[in-house]
């Protein structure tokens, strides 16, 4: 059996973690970051997906990044919103309590419609390609959200996080929360069948999950788990899993771009663990593919070879 590794970038602005007014001016410094990263990727023959978000698709910098990147097929582009600076604008009644930043999952469907449709148009433009993969700001997502997607020819989500809640997470809204992924499993599950035969995969983040009362364990560095994820390719690859997804917020690439790394001895940190990390999954026998194309192979396998 084959196995695959999927690596997938939140490429969005800078520390949105800090953003705490939703009207605030958003940077996109992180963008000059990215060509560091995608060398490393191409040194073990991977391919990631970069989920782009509204600021970062008018960046002229990652444009042209993203751009020779498709030209050479070295990676690929898809979808990331944030349904709280993604127009169209549409007013929500905010609780009066302190809250966060509103979910996709809080608008009207006509609104969430038009708000995918436009993103996706915008991406299409910017980087004359089909967009074709998706995962949902904040870990939140629903069923109209999925027939959307693939009304609009989509065919990867990967917004799941198997075994985690996020109900605790308000939104901007009344009783507004995060999406309950923990009833999920980690393996990929066509969700969603629209038009013409097109299906929606829904693709998990790899994490595993000790039992309760103990802290999931994500596939996603952060300066202290090195040691741990290289526990999890391990793992993955004895119980017979086909495919590992990593993942990582573009802004985490920059000194200072998020709360976790702070400044350039971090950064090279990271790199060094993520070094260690592909090499060990390259060693594991994973190969590299973009969300979309292992999104298709879930859709053939199931259904031998009709799409």
């Amino acid at each position: 059996m084959k196995k695959y590794f999927i690596i997938t970038i939140d490429t969005e602005g800078d520390n949105l973690w800090g953003v705490t007014d939703i009207k605030a001016e958003i940077t996109t410094e992180n963008a000059r970051f990215l060509p560091r990263f995608q060398a490393l990727c191409e040194k073990y023959g991977f391919v990631p997906t970069y989920l782009t978000n509204y600021e970062m698709a008018h960046d002229g910098g990652y444009r042209e990044f993203a751009r020779e990147g498709l030209a050479k097929m070295t990676l690929e582009v898809g979808a990331h919103e944030h349904a709280w600076n993604q127009p169209p604008y549409y007013p929500l009644v905010k609780s009066p309590a302190h809250r966060g930043k509103p979910y996709l999952t809080e608008y009207p469907k006509l609104v969430i419609r038009e708000k995918l449709r436009r993103l996706t148009s915008l991406l299409e433009e910017a980087f004359d390609c089909d967009i074709t993969s998706h995962r949902g700001g904040r870990w939140s997502f629903d069923k109209r959200i999925a027939e959307v997607l693939c009304d609009l020819g989509y065919v990867a989500d990967c917004t799941c996080t198997p075994g985690i809640s996020w109900e605790g997470q308000p939104g901007w809204s009344i009783r507004s929360k995060g999406t309950d992924w923990s009833s999920w499993k980690g393996t990929p599950e066509i969700i969603c069948s629209g038009v013409k035969e097109r299906h929606l995969v829904e693709i998990p983040v790899t994490v595993i999950n000790r039992g309760k009362g103990t802290v999931p364990a994500w596939f996603r560095p952060n300066g202290h788990n090195c040691e741990t994820m290289l526990g999890m390719i391990h793992y993955l690859k004895e119980c017979g899993t086909d495919y590992i997804e990593f993942m990582i917020h573009s802004s985490e690439l920059m000194p200072g771009g998020s709360p976790t790394f702070k400044n350039k001895g971090q950064i090279d940190k990271l790199y060094e663990d993520i070094e260690i990390i592909f090499e060990s999954v390259k060693e594991a026998g994973f190969i590299g593919i973009g969300l979309s194309n292992y999104a298709r192979l879930v859709v053939d396998k199931k259904y031998g070879g009709r799409s």
